[in-house]
């Protein structure tokens, strides 16, 4: 049974638009941002993490995780390009690709992990 496979949960947040004028008569220009609160909650995922497609790079001040991770989720989740997926268990969070449906059993996202925050 596909339900016996999540044993993680996420939060999804999707990315929203607003338009906002930088003053000075000029016209508004899109802004996009995340919610402080999740869109969807406690979310039932698996993260399928093949480790050559992780990699750590000496930078300065500290090091950086890069990461590209296969993530399912339940069939009917409402996931998009650019959400971003915090893992509730670790705390780490994700980008969203692109998600593709598996003939209606659930669904699969790639997701990707920088250092920080950043739109595909």
């Amino acid at each position: 049974m596909i339900n016996d496979l999540f044993d993680n949960s996420c939060d999804i947040y999707h990315l929203a638009r607003e338009e906002a004028s930088p003053g000075y008569g000029l016209p508004p220009a899109p802004l996009y941002a995340y919610s402080e609160k999740p869109d969807l909650s406690g979310v039932p995922c698996h993260f399928g993490i093949k480790y050559r497609d992780t990699a750590v790079s000496q930078k300065e001040p500290a090091n950086v995780y890069y990461a590209r991770i296969k993530l399912a989720l339940p069939v009917g989740t409402d996931i998009r390009l650019n959400d971003k997926i915090v893992d509730r268990g670790s705390g780490l969070e994700y980008t969203a690709q692109v998600p593709r449906d598996i003939r209606g059993n659930h669904i699969t996202v790639f997701v990707k992990r920088t250092h920080e925050q950043e739109g595909l």
